[in-house]
């Protein structure tokens, strides 16, 4: 399976609506990653602060989202404002999409946080047929994840490199998603023949890099393949 990493991630822009609904020429499967205002609005935005995207030395935790929209780069690429979760993502284009990554971005969120991400999620099930796979890599929130029903949502377990596993919490999850590095390791064959589930490999930007993990995996545990391109050759 081929998915639109942030909505295919280009110099041009990243999760916004307009890669959104771009990237479903391409492809059914869309993954991106969530954060909560200081007003507890969950936009869809990969960075904890503004500096990259916005211009601003501010984090995304300790400005409103009615802020943000008043920024001069916003102001100035209206496209760029980071949709809302819930009203903009979940309500208008979700349902057609046939799978949906929400990355949950690590964080100290408190219980009533994680009850209204989880409700938000509900939201987004309620508004779609697609599978909905909840990943993270803050241990906290792997932990949350697995306290989710298992016939509503499937269970990410995000890492980079192998020192990153709980093992005892892996075996909760329905996927891995590991770095595209690590995979192509050959040294690292044992690894994913102990994790034992299937891969959802972040993040391709070259087709010679699936040609590498074909080579290695002859597609045993491979499930999709996370990707910056839309033209990757999968």
């Amino acid at each position: 399976m081929l998915v639109a990493h942030r909505g295919f991630r280009s110099a041009d822009g990243e999760n916004r609506m307009v890669d959104f609904k771009k990237a479903l020429k391409t492809c059914k499967a869309v993954e991106f990653d969530i954060r909560l205002t200081k007003d507890k609005k969950i936009i869809i935005f990969h960075d904890h602060h503004l500096r990259r995207i916005g211009k601003e030395n501010v984090t995304i935790r300790k400005i409103n989202y009615d802020d943000i929209k008043q920024l001069a780069f916003f102001k100035k690429n209206p496209d760029y404002l980071p949709p809302l979760f819930i009203e903009d993502f979940t309500m208008k284009i979700s349902n057609e999409y046939e799978m949906i990554n929400v990355e949950i971005k690590p964080d100290r969120y408190s219980k009533t946080e994680l009850d209204q991400l989880k409700n938000a999620l509900y939201i987004l099930r309620n508004q779609t047929n697609a599978e909905i796979i909840v990943s993270s890599f803050g241990m906290n929130v792997l932990e949350w994840i697995t306290t989710l029903n298992r016939n509503d949502f499937k269970r990410g377990y995000l890492f980079e490199k192998p020192n990153e596993i709980n093992w005892d919490l892996i075996k909760n999850f329905d996927y891995v998603h590991p770095y595209l590095g690590t995979v192509k390791l050959k040294n690292n064959l044992e690894l994913f023949k102990k994790i034992n589930l299937p891969m959802n490999i972040w993040t391709f930007k070259k087709n010679s890099d699936v040609l590498k993990v074909r080579e290695l995996y002859e597609d045993k545990w491979l499930n999709a393949f996370i990707s910056d391109i839309e033209d990757l050759k999968i």
